[in-house]
């Protein structure tokens, strides 16, 4: 039986591989657009191993991201159908700037493993307004967009929160 789990697990690690456009460092990238104007869409993380049921595994997530350094605020929570959404916002450098990245980070939980999925990726665009409303646009994977190092600085909460699940 265990036998057939890592079999199961294994194919599961492959597919988001089978499907993406792009890979970046432990994820496979979804993009959409012509391939000189492409944006990313998604960023599938690997699918963990851990102990647990689903609603263990996100009531687990919930706790790590209620800290104070996770970069990220919980949106919603579907414990018993091993799902949490959170927004997250960090800082990056790229040699021009220090800029802000913004994205929607998924946990989805199984039986004894988990992947986190990030989403509605942005770039702030400037400072925001007197009302504090703020512009983000995607991530497009120019040269000179910043993407790879906003990306990067994503993908850091998202790490902080698989160390944080592993404690």
């Amino acid at each position: 039986m265990a036998y057939r789990h890592g079999i199961l697990l294994m194919l599961l690690a492959t597919v988001p591989a089978l499907a993406d456009d792009a890979r970046f460092p432990g994820h496979a990238i979804e993009t959409d657009g012509a391939s000189d104007a492409r944006q990313v869409l998604r960023a599938r993380g690997a699918l963990y191993a851990i102990p647990g049921t689903p609603a263990q595994i996100v009531r687990k997530a919930q706790v790590c991201l209620a800290g104070p350094d996770s970069h990220a605020g919980i949106v919603s929570v579907d414990a018993e159908g091993g799902r949490l959404v959170a927004i997250s916002r960090v800082e990056f450098r790229d040699a021009e700037r220090v800029g802000l990245a913004k994205g929607r980070l998924a946990v989805e939980a199984g039986e004894g493993a988990f992947q986190v999925v990030l989403g509605n990726l942005g770039i702030r665009q400037g400072a925001p307004d007197a009302a504090g409303d703020e512009v983000f646009l995607p991530l497009a994977m120019r040269p000179d967009s910043g993407w790879e190092p906003a990306l990067a600085a994503l993908i850091g909460v998202e790490q902080r929160l698989v160390d944080c699940l592993y404690r």
